[in-house]
């Protein structure tokens, strides 16, 4: 396995459940006790919400992450973790458009430079695995219409010879 190969692994791995539950809990404290939700807060929650096996938790994350990205603050994280959001929804062209903005702010930001590398073989790999779905799919037509054609035939040839 090589080094893409386990980043890309860590990247399609989902987070624990409880990690996502105890981060939620901290992140509505703070929210109802205090007028500002914490940038450490709102990002760690966030973090947790797009390594979610489940894509309306990856989208709050994007959420969290595009406000936190307002705040101004160390945004290569925020946006790196965007592009991590977007490629785990299968978004591929945004996750690229957030790592080429990685890189517009850090050119030498080794992260993004692989999270991209990852994304275009990824959805190189989607678009072969789609047309072979394709592809087999107006085989399989094909098929059943060369298959319906030749028992209209025997069925027509069976009533001529009665």
């Amino acid at each position: 396995m090589t080094e893409l190969d386990d980043i890309a692994q860590d990247l399609d791995s989902p987070c624990d459940e409880k990690d996502i539950i105890e981060h939620e809990k901290i992140y509505n404290e703070e929210l109802q006790t205090k007028p500002v939700v914490s940038t450490r807060t709102q990002f760690g929650y966030a973090y947790v919400l797009v390594k979610s096996t489940y894509d309306n938790d990856i989208r709050k994350g994007i959420r969290l992450f595009e406000e936190l990205c307002q705040s101004g603050v160390d945004q290569r994280d925020f946006v790196y973790y965007l592009a991590v959001g977007h490629y785990r929804l299968h978004d591929y062209a945004a996750a690229i458009k957030y790592c080429e903005r990685v890189l517009e702010m850090e050119p030498s930001n080794q992260q993004a430079t692989q999270l991209l590398e990852i994304i275009k073989k990824k959805r190189k790999k989607d678009a072969m695995i789609g047309a072979a779905v394709l592809g087999g799919g107006a085989v399989a037509l094909t098929g059943g219409l060369m298959l319906a054609g030749a028992a209209v035939v025997a069925g027509i040839a069976v009533l001529k010879r009665k």
